[in-house]
């Protein structure tokens, strides 16, 4: 990497000493060593972030004592732990490590984290995959005091063939069993974790599981999303109904967008593989709790089989609203409207789903990849930041690290969309 290539990165938002040079003498410098790089590239990042994150977390009405501070959090996707990744190595995994430090500044009052999958790159070694996802646990959990939740990816059982996968089991013992924020009972992959609200009441943050199968090898869960019987029955019957309150406000976390495949081109975010039960399952039954109706369906098994899924729920006297649906996959930031469900309600706005930038530029996606990335400077790491603001019923969308779209030079580093 040149100096000037570098300093063109920095320059704009460093206080640090770099050396300037012409373009005559550049051939001839020698390479600029520059002190603990890695703490230069989150400072210039962190500067940017934390006044972004300022002006999205208050109201007009806050500024003047009349409200309180919205719900900030941070939402990182796909960090790709592996042994080639440069900035998400596995033994030294900066930019997570970095993502972890920015949510926990004090200063900031950040109240939650969420991580929605591909935490790990694959490996023909399970020894080194677990390895792998050791490491993401490890330095997740490592300096983060704040509440935090995660949820499964395509990559994370490591499906290769079936003699490197991880049973669901082995997933569970690698991934939960030892996550402080989970409750006394770890048995599942998918959970629910409640926050408090620094407005009222709370946000629940819905973790689905999307490569739930019972072995790990049913089905090809690098390009199959499958839910249980029984996940899809905790969903309508625990999930959405147990200890929810009129004060509570629902986040559903899934790796993969509710989306039809593109089939191999950019006509949807979910570029690369199926769902089993169809895509619209788990929204249909969120539009149900939304309109407080009942739903009643069964999901066919979209690969032919008996594997089938049976909804039968009553959300009449259900409570709580719903805010928006959060993954990844895509490798890229998205905020589009979930379409195409069969039991739309016309007089509420569309399910939002929002798609938060891989965390490693090494693992360059398929289909989208707008916002320019290179590998140690401050476009390596890129991640999401929210404030969700429960009485004016919107959330507010800003970044860490790179953001802008090669193809929008006039994209605002600062977005928002109603949810109610």
């Amino acid at each position: 990497m040149s100096v000037r290539f570098f300093a063109a990165n920095l320059i704009l938002c460093l206080s640090f000493f770099f050396v300037s040079c012409t373009d005559k003498e550049e051939e001839s410098l020698p390479a600029v060593e520059i002190l603990d790089l890695p703490e230069a590239i989150f400072q210039a990042n962190n500067s940017l972030a934390v006044n972004r994150l300022r002006s999205i977390s208050f109201g007009e009405a806050d500024k003047l004592g009349g409200r309180k501070e919205r719900f900030k959090m941070v939402h990182i996707s796909d960090s790709h732990l592996s042994s080639w990744s440069v900035d998400n190595h596995y033994k030294n995994p900066i930019n997570l490590i970095h993502s972890v430090r920015f949510a926990n500044q004090p200063a900031l009052k950040i109240n939650a984290m969420v991580a929605t999958g591909d935490f790990m790159g694959y490996s023909t070694d399970k020894k080194v995959a677990m390895d792998y996802m050791r490491s993401f646990v490890e330095y997740f959990h490592k300096g983060n005091y704040i509440p935090s939740v995660l949820c499964t990816g395509n990559h994370d059982n490591n499906y290769l063939d079936d003699k490197y996968v991880f049973t669901r089991a082995e997933l569970n013992s690698l991934l939960f069993s030892t996550d402080p924020n989970r409750g006394d009972d770890r048995s599942e992959n998918y959970y629910y974790l409640d926050v408090p609200n620094p407005q009222g009441g709370f946000i629940r943050f819905i973790s689905l599981d999307m490569i739930d199968h019972p072995s790990g090898k049913e089905y090809d869960a690098l390009h199959y999303v499958y839910y249980s019987q029984r996940q899809i029955t905790w969903l309508g019957e625990v999930a959405l109904k147990k200890d929810m309150t009129p004060q509570h406000s629902v986040v559903v976390l899934n790796h993969i967008p509710f989306e039809p495949t593109s089939s191999g081109g950019a006509t949807s975010y979910f570029c690369d593989g199926y769902y089993v039960h169809t895509w619209q399952m788990v929204p249909e039954i969120i539009e149900a709790f939304r309109s407080r109706t009942p739903i009643k369906k069964i999901y066919p098994n979209t690969l032919g089989r008996e594997d089938r899924i049976h909804v039968d729920f009553n959300f009449e006297e259900a409570t709580g609203e719903f805010v928006c649906h959060m993954g990844g996959h895509a490798h890229v930031y998205a905020c589009f409207d979930i379409k195409t469900i069969s039991n739309e309600n016309p007089d509420l706005v569309r399910q939002k789903m929002i798609l938060c930038n891989n965390q490693s530029p090494t693992e360059i996606g398929v289909v989208y990849n707008r916002t320019p990335r290179e590998n140690r400077t401050v476009s390596s790491n890129s991640f999401s930041i929210y404030a969700i603001d429960t009485q004016e019923k919107k959330v507010y969308i800003t970044f860490f690290g790179a953001y802008l779209p090669s193809d929008n030079p006039t994209f605002s580093e600062v977005q928002s969309f109603s949810y109610n």
